[in-house]
């Protein structure tokens, strides 16, 4: 429907783009220079940022042909490999340019290369025209700069008369590395490591001396499949050396390319020799048959060994069955966290010990203020997220030798064994009340919620289990009826002490 101009200016390229004309010869265009009339239109991409412009006209009468392009370009001056981009100063390459040289590589559509003299050229190539290695060729197209080496673009080519088949040099890995080499044709020995189709061509991996290289052999040329090469053969491989340059240290110190990587671009599957393949008797096969024969002679271990393996599970799992029943039997099965029975009798234990010890036993109860809200407005599994992450934020505020309980519901109680005073309660309690009061998290929603805690020491009161149990319920409802996310500590006069983060606690 359209015809786009790609327009060399001075301060860049720019596309031109105008509704297609019948009979119009836009090929004319190419290499000539133009003026046009037209409209500046922004590129702008997802977020509306400004990222490129363009210019639309509206046909052929508004493109102003200055100066007239060649009318032949395969008629222009050829012009050594080694001298394109050459630099001049005062020069600008702005037009096509003419090489001639002998084919060393096709990949019809998409890749052609050439050598000429002693410089070899390789450059992306549309054409689907197949070509036959060594026939000459004169290529035109613009000269630019692919990956730190000189190319042509938007290339097109014809053949010409003769031949001239390129020498092949024999060289090591060592000197493909050093760049003089690049984009002429050479064999190269190496071992085979593995194959590998994840690009869509087949790509061989080998390794020579300490050097890792690569040889690649395009889908359209036979580079199909998990070609018949054992690993471990060492071959020679030949094509046209291509060299990576490193962008991080080019242009470092005296300012040359620094190569970085070597690859054999292939031509076929004839460029593939097998020079020794490795030999069946290898150490792993040799393992395997030893395996084989020592599988028949312990046949009668194993399979007394298999029964006992046999035993040993079962009676594992059946520990594992009654660890997990005793488990489920002490820990709450949404928290994780010790039920009512445990809490029972660290309580009683934890009593005892003060007895003898003469420490403070610390008890909380946590009720969580705002929590039935959640449930309505969330649903239950919202509000089981919002326990196990109050459960969590519990116990990373008491020490490891404390308990957390659930008792059920949204109700906890936390055992303090082993206080020096008793204000040391007090201060955990108000450590709680900023860690609940954070909010949570739940799938994507934040959630806020509060606290208020009973507070009761084993020091003041008799003790008694129950009763301290029974001092701590009121002293939370307490707590909960004077305006929440606050604490109360029970005292022995029998009433609950109102106390709030931040203030003196009497």
């Amino acid at each position: 429907m359209n015809a786009t101009l790609e327009v060399a200016t001075v301060g860049g390229s720019i596309t031109a783009t105008a509704p297609r004309e019948a009979a119009k010869d836009y090929d004319s265009l190419i290499d000539a220079k133009v003026q046009i009339r037209g409209n500046a239109v922004p590129v702008f991409n997802g977020s509306r940022q400004m990222v490129g412009a363009r210019i639309l006209f509206p046909s052929l009468h508004e493109a102003k042909v200055v100066q007239s392009a060649p009318p032949d370009p395969y008629a222009l001056p050829t012009l050594a490999v080694d001298r394109l981009l050459w630099f001049s100063p005062g020069v600008v390459l702005r037009h096509r340019a003419h090489i001639r040289g002998a084919v060393t590589l096709h990949w019809p559509g998409r890749m052609l290369c050439i050598q000429e003299s002693s410089h070899g050229l390789c450059m992306e190539s549309p054409k689907l025209d197949k070509v036959q290695v060594g026939q000459i060729v004169d290529v035109v197209g613009f000269p630019s700069i692919s990956e730190f080496k000189p190319t042509l673009e938007n290339a097109s080519f014809r053949v010409a008369e003769g031949r001239a088949p390129s020498a092949v040099k024999l060289v090591s890995i060592q000197q493909a590395l050093h760049g003089e080499l690049d984009r002429e044709l050479v064999q190269i020995e190496g071992e085979l490591i593995g194959q590998d189709h994840a690009a869509g061509d087949l790509t061989l991996v080998l390794r020579s001396s300490d050097f890792v290289f690569s040889a690649v052999l395009s889908k359209e040329n036979g580079g199909v499949g998990i070609l018949p090469w054992k690993e471990g053969s060492l071959i020679r491989v030949t094509g046209i050396c291509s060299v990576r340059m490193d962008p991080r240290t080019t242009g470092q110190g005296s300012g040359a390319v620094q190569p970085i990587s070597v690859s054999i671009l292939l031509r076929s599957l004839d460029d593939v020799a097998v020079l020794h393949s490795p030999s069946w008797w290898t150490a792993g096969h040799a393992l395997a048959v030893l395996s084989i024969v020592g599988a028949f002679a312990c046949a009668a271990f194993a399979w007394i060994f298999v029964l006992r393996r046999r035993v040993a599970q079962q009676t594992q799992a059946i520990r594992l069955n009654e660890e997990r029943l005793r488990h489920l039997s002490e820990h709450d099965v949404l928290t994780g966290l010790p039920n009512r029975f445990v809490l029972n009798d660290r309580l009683s234990v934890a009593l005892k010990r003060g007895d003898r010890f003469n420490s403070v036993l610390g008890v909380l109860m946590i009720d969580l203020d705002g929590f039935k809200e959640v449930n309505d407005s969330l649903g239950h599994h919202a509000g089981d997220l919002v326990l196990c992450e109050v459960a969590e934020r519990l116990v990373c505020s008491v020490r490891q030798t404390d308990t957390v309980s659930r008792l059920g519901g949204d109700e906890f109680i936390v055992l303090l064994p082993d206080l020096h005073l008793a204000a040391e309660a007090e201060s955990v309690a108000v450590k709680i009340l900023a860690a609940i009061v954070e909010p949570i998290d739940v799938e994507g929603t934040q959630v806020r919620i509060s606290a208020s805690v009973g507070v009761c020491t084993s020091q003041e009161q008799e003790r008694d289990a129950e009763k301290l149990m029974h001092d701590v319920d009121a002293a939370m409802y307490l707590a909960k009826a004077n305006g929440r996310n606050r604490f109360h500590v029970y005292c022995d006069a029998r009433q609950t002490t109102l106390v709030t983060p931040g203030q003196d606690t009497p």
